[in-house]
């Protein structure tokens, strides 16, 4: 493609390529798995904004975000952010997202996840390690320590004022879980346990055992991988099983 015909295509809808460069049509007729990051989300995107074509904006959007990643995490907030992204584009996007997001956690549902913890960090690692902000998560589990809910409980900065005992109990129940992984990120830093971090956690794995709800672990997920509260300091988890 010369350069002439890339300077007409920011002024032309996709529609009205020629069929060999437009990516739903590309993909229909060599795979997805031939399709560039960005043509694959300017699919999603379907329209670009005045003067720009929607893989230009999608290019934009995944440098951005810090590729593919960063999209899973970023939030309506995030996305409405970008110039010429409405909430019709956001939907679809966020739909897309968290049928991946979904498909991950899938496995999660069927496994011992203390006795196969890879795919927990394996998807910690995609739903978490690009947000721009700290959470604080409930993992929930039954007696086989599978994953039978997860919820976001908190955003914002995560110590021991703003992580409510009683709402995590209360999750907890609602949930009727047998068991419960605590997870939170730092956005900015490594997976390492603050004093706060060691604080927050004996708090609530104490407040969780008066009710024989036992905590498992607290995961840290960093810039640089993940923190295992439980390996890191055994003793805050003494006597829970």
């Amino acid at each position: 493609m010369n350069t002439d015909n890339k300077l007409t295509k920011n002024h032309i809808h996709i529609k009205n390529w020629p069929e060999g460069d437009r990516p739903r049509e590309m993909l229909l007729e060599k795979g997805p798995e031939t399709l560039s990051d960005a043509a694959l989300l300017a699919i999603l995107l379907r329209t670009g904004r005045q003067g720009q074509n929607a893989i230009d904006l999608a290019r934009e959007m995944i440098g951005e975000f810090g590729g593919l990643n960063g999209l899973i995490s970023a939030t309506q907030e995030d996305l409405l952010g970008v110039k010429g992204v409405g909430k019709a584009k956001v939907a679809q996007i966020q739909a897309a997202m968290e049928i991946v997001k979904r498909q991950l956690r899938q496995p999660l549902y069927k496994i011992n996840i203390i006795e196969n913890p890879s795919d927990l960090f394996e998807y910690l690692k995609t739903s978490m390690s690009n947000l721009s902000r700290e959470e604080f998560r409930l993992l929930h589990l039954n007696r086989s320590k599978h994953l039978i809910a997860e919820q976001v409980l908190f955003r914002g900065t995560v110590d021991e004022s703003s992580i409510y005992t009683r709402e995590v109990i209360e999750s907890a129940l609602r949930k009727k879980a047998s068991a419960l992984i605590f997870v939170h990120n730092h956005p900015t830093g490594p997976a390492e346990a603050s004093q706060e971090d060691v604080e927050l956690t004996r708090s609530l794995v104490n407040a969780c055992r008066a009710v024989d709800i036992p905590v498992l672990d607290h995961v840290i997920v960093g810039n640089d991988g993940f923190l295992s509260m439980r390996q890191e300091r055994p003793e805050l988890f003494s006597g829970d099983a």
